[in-house]
């Protein structure tokens, strides 16, 4: 009698288990979909859960670094680093971060990618991103410059500069320096056409 008791008992706690680990991954209480949990990562003096990065953006001169978080369906949020120390420190600790940061054509689960391909220049280094969440690339006509469109909910928002230059645009901006914009676009297709 007693060993049916625990048996009973532990079939109840097992089925309470399942059930919660099933309603976490299947959506909160609105229906939005939650998607699956991942321990946070630490970078600089953030911590935070790699799966909601969407952009870590560090313009050529490295001044400052914007890290654009936001879950599907919703808008974006911009966290500004522009301390110049502690900027790098973020984005080194994220592109350096070989759990969740991968490069360019690798297909595994890993949510963020190193927007350079392996051959080029780190000083090219300019972007990590979802690329599930990247819309589209697009060359400005002189290839000066690739505008990167982010997804997000609303039409009329703006991202935010990470250098505070004008008030956004609607894309990130990578300007061609030592071939910044060349390597994203580069990643970007290799990303597209992997098998």
């Amino acid at each position: 009698m007693r060993s049916t008791v625990v048996v009973v008992l532990l079939i109840f706690m097992l089925a309470a288990a399942l059930c919660s680990t099933a309603r976490a991954d299947a959506g909160d209480a609105s229906g939005n979909p939650v998607g699956p949990r991942h321990k946070a990562i630490a970078a600089g003096n953030l911590a935070l859960n790699p799966t909601d990065i969407i952009a870590v953006y560090r313009p050529f001169d490295q001044q400052a670094v914007a890290i654009y978080i936001g879950r599907p369906g919703q808008s974006i949020q911009a966290i500004i680093i522009k301390d110049q120390r502690e900027a790098a420190n973020v984005f080194k600790d994220i592109w350096d971060n070989i759990e969740v940061t991968k490069d360019p054509g690798e297909d595994d689960t890993r949510p963020l990618t190193r927007m350079r391909p392996k051959d080029n220049d780190r000083a090219s280094a300019t972007l990590i991103v979802n690329v599930q969440r990247i819309l589209a690339v697009s060359w400005d006509p002189d290839h000066r410059h690739v505008h990167v469109y982010l997804d997000k909910l609303l039409a009329n928002e703006t991202l935010t500069d990470p250098n505070g230059d004008g008030d956004g645009a609607p894309y990130l901006e990578i300007q061609n320096i030592h071939e910044a914009a060349e390597a994203v676009m580069a990643a970007f297709k290799a990303c597209l056409l992997r098998k």
